[in-house]
């Protein structure tokens, strides 16, 4: 019982924190998939499998490094934004030291705004602390289900670099205040 209302509560802080830690842009546009994996955007840039993946795969990176802000971090995300959108070192300020149980993450729509990838994902985490307090058996948890995020990156020396991040309270809210998750 102790650990589940602390886990509700662990999850209300951070999304509640993270909400509008960063600037992002909601511009209006649609995105449509065709059947060669190619979307198209309002502006008529186009994203290939291979920029999607490669978009995925940074994001991936960022939030679920285990290894803390060090030379491969540096190349992808500021030190400052690192702290905050990592979800090992975050959740790691409310449980302790920690294992990531589970991390992934859905791509709901990616579109690109002349040289800016703006993703927005869905992420399932999960992860426990590995540190126990007095006779508990198991440390405590931190789990996000269908944790809604905004992603802008931008091509820097040639990777891509996070510039911002947004989560959101839940998908709902999301919906409400972000085309790219409708």
């Amino acid at each position: 019982m102790k650990k589940s209302i602390l886990t509700i509560t662990l999850i209300m802080i951070l999304q509640v924190f993270m909400v509008g830690c960063f600037n992002s842009s909601n511009e209006d546009s649609t995105n449509i998939k065709d059947n060669d994996g190619i979307i198209n955007t309002e502006e008529n840039d186009t994203i290939t499998k291979s920029e999607e993946s490669k978009v995925k795969e940074t994001i991936d990176l960022v939030l679920s490094y285990t290894n803390g802000y060090d030379e491969t971090m540096e190349k992808h995300i500021s030190e400052k934004n690192f702290y905050v959108c990592n979800y090992v070192e975050f959740y790691s300020l409310y449980i302790g030291e920690l294992e990531l149980k589970k991390y992934e993450s859905e791509v709901v729509s990616l579109r690109k705004n002349q040289d800016r990838y703006i993703a927005c994902l869905l992420l399932n985490i999960e992860a426990k602390s590995l540190e126990t307090h007095g006779d508990e058996e198991e440390g405590d948890e931190a789990i996000g289900e269908n944790v809604p995020v905004e992603v802008i990156l931008k091509e820097r020396n040639g990777e891509l670099y996070i510039e911002s991040f947004k989560e959101y309270e839940d998908l709902e809210k999301a919906k409400e205040l972000n085309e790219g998750f409708k």
